[in-house]
C-alpha cells in the first residue's frame, strides 16, 4: 500500500489514521511506501518539522524510514497536481492500493492530492479525512465517483448484490451474458467489483464497498434480499 498525506503543524490526524484497522486493507507493513506532501519552503517551519518528526518516529519502524518519502511541491496549483501525480505513480506499490490521509494538512495540499489522484488509472484510491474534534472520520473510495454514470452499471451492480448469476442478469436486462462479462471487466478498473476463482476456472464477481457507494450515487434503488 502507498500511503498519501499533506502535513500541516498537526500530526495526531495523520498518525491516527495510518494506525486505523480497514476492511479488506492490511495495516502498515514493512516494504508498505509512505508519501508527505510538504509546502515549499517546509525546512524553514519548525512546526511541520516537529509534525514531520513525530509521525517518523512512529511509523518508521514498521515500514522502515527508506519508505518515507519527503515530496516538496511547488506552490503553483497545476505544477503542484503534476508533481504529486508524478511521485505517486513512480511509486505505486504491486498491489496497486493509495491511501490519502487528507487530515490536519494545508488546504491547498490537500485539494492538490486529491486532484493528482482523480487522474490516475486503475489504481484503487481510498481517501479518508478525519473531523477536526476527533468524533470520527469519512473514509470513502475515489473509483466510486470516478466511474462513467452508467443506469445498466448499477443494474448490473444490484443483481450481483443480490447474488445473482450473469446470466440471470442478462436476462434481466435482455442482453448477452458476453455483454454482461464485458460490462464487469470494466468496472474492475474502478474497483466497483472484483473477481474470485473458487474453482480456478470460472471467474465469481462480488461488489465491493465502492461498488455500493457507485449504487447509492446513482440513485438506483435496490435490496440485499
Amino acid at each position: 500500500m502507498l500511503v498519501v498525506f499533506p502535513v500541516g503543524f498537526d500530526e495526531k490526524f495523520i498518525v491516527r489514521a495510518l494506525m486505523r484497522r480497514r476492511e479488506d486493507v492490511d495495516g502498515l507493513i514493512r516494504g508498505d511506501k509512505l508519501i508527505a506532501i510538504l509546502p515549499k519552503g517546509y525546512r524553514n517551519e519548525q512546526r511541520t518539522l516537529n509534525a514531520l518528526n513525530a509521525i517518523e518516529s512512529i511509523i518508521g519502524p514498521i515500514v522502515g524510514e527508506e519508505n518515507i518519502i519527503h515530496l516538496e511541491v511547488p506552490s503553483t496549483g497545476d505544477e503542484m497536481v503534476a508533481t504529486i501525480k508524478r511521485s505517486v505513480e513512480d511509486n505505486l506499490t504491486r498491489d496497486r492500493v493509495v491511501l490519502a490521509v487528507l487530515s490536519g494538512g494545508m488546504r491547498p495540499l490537500a485539494i492538490g492530492t486529491l486532484l493528482a489522484l482523480t487522474s490516475l488509472k486503475s489504481v484503487r484510491v481510498i481517501v479518508e479525512s478525519d473531523f477536526e474534534n476527533l468524533s470520527g472520520y469519512i473514509s470513502l473510495e475515489l473509483g466510486s465517483f470516478l466511474a462513467p454514470h452508467s443506469r445498466r452499471w448499477a443494474r448490473i451492480l444490484c443483481g450481483l448484490m443480490k447474488e445473482k448469476s450473469i446470466r440471470t442478469i442478462a436476462e434481466e436486462l435482455g442482453v448477452s451474458p458476453a455483454t454482461i462479462s464485458n460490462e464487469l471487466r470494466k468496472m474492475m478498473e474502478y474497483y466497483l467489483i472484483r473477481s474470485e476463482r473458487p474453482d480456478g476456472r470460472t471467474p465469481r464477481y462480488q461488489i465491493t464497498r465502492a461498488g455500493r457507494t457507485y449504487i447509492k450515487l446513482m440513485g438506483e434503488e435496490c435490496n440485499e434480499t
